[in-house]
């Protein structure tokens, strides 16, 4: 594997400072590289400084809380967030973007900056990481939600070369097809109950040949469940809460996809998503 290169967006809050710091440590245990990206939105105002100086106080600020910082690992540009951190990442070359959940809040809240969030990984080329408490960012077990797909085999492989040693828990999530309308559609209890247990075992049986067909090193542990969902995001948390896991991966593509970012908002764990 070639050493991780990750870029973390700061905002210069308390925050995205934390989040930095947590990404040096992250990245350090890889013999990795960290890039910074600050973008300078001038839809807020219109600066009386050119960006170069802006770019030459902002580091400064910065090297006195992280002496560590490569001064050329700085990148200081102005333009929209969710354009620019995705052009950022995609000029580096980054393997993974890594950012908190909330920034600056100015006047418009937490909604303003879940936006950005939100729009960055609408753009990003690359994985975005998204921290969502106060920890380090230590991780043992990966949740993936797989619909099976080619899309979700992608995934999986570029979350094995982003985190090689964490054990991977696939998780498969199948309905109940007009569930509330069997009754009235003449189905019986037994009728019901054999209907609900045949598509648990097709769900399973495909969840076997997936598994057998991704042909990761054999050095990575990798188990997986099926479960009947109601797909409300909201019940994500009491869905999967037998299952030990510290950081949750979703992909942006496939029948999984709407569920991404509402599966972001809802989680109480670190949420990567991958668009693949």
């Amino acid at each position: 594997m070639n050493k991780l290169k990750t870029l973390v967006a700061v905002d210069f809050s308390d925050d995205s400072l934390r989040v930095l710091q947590k990404a040096m440590n992250f990245t350090k245990k890889f013999n990795g590289v960290v890039h910074i990206v600050h973008v300078v939105e001038n839809s807020f105002f219109s600066p009386k400084k050119d960006l170069s100086y802006i770019r030459e106080h902002s580091v400064k600020k910065l090297s006195e809380k992280f002496p560590s910082i490569n001064d050329e690992n700085f990148h200081c540009v102005n333009g929209k967030i969710k354009n620019e951190v995705a052009k950022a990442a995609q000029i580096l070359n980054s393997d993974l973007i890594i950012m908190g959940k909330s920034g600056e809040t100015y006047f418009l809240g937490d909604a303003y900056m879940g936006s950005h969030t939100k729009d960055i990984i609408r753009n990003s080329p690359v994985p975005v990481l998204v921290v969502k408490s106060d920890h380090e960012l230590k991780y043992k077990n990966i949740l993936m939600l797989t619909d099976f797909s080619n899309d979700s085999r992608e995934a999986i492989r570029r979350v094995v070369n982003i985190f090689p040693s964490l054990n991977i828990k696939l998780l498969n999530f199948y309905t109940i097809p007009f569930e509330n309308r069997l009754n009235t559609y003449g189905f019986n209890n037994t009728d019901i109950i054999d209907y609900q247990l045949s598509l648990m075992q097709e769900s399973e049986e495909k969840l076997d040949i997936f598994i057998n067909s991704l042909e990761l090193p054999k050095d990575i542990n990798i188990s997986g469940k099926v479960r009947k969902s109601s797909l409300n995001p909201k019940l994500f948390e009491s869905e999967v809460k037998d299952i030990n896991f510290d950081l949750v991966a979703v992909h942006t593509t496939g029948s999984v996809s709407f569920y991404a970012l509402d599966i972001l908002e809802n989680s109480k764990k670190d949420v990567v998503i991958l668009k693949v």
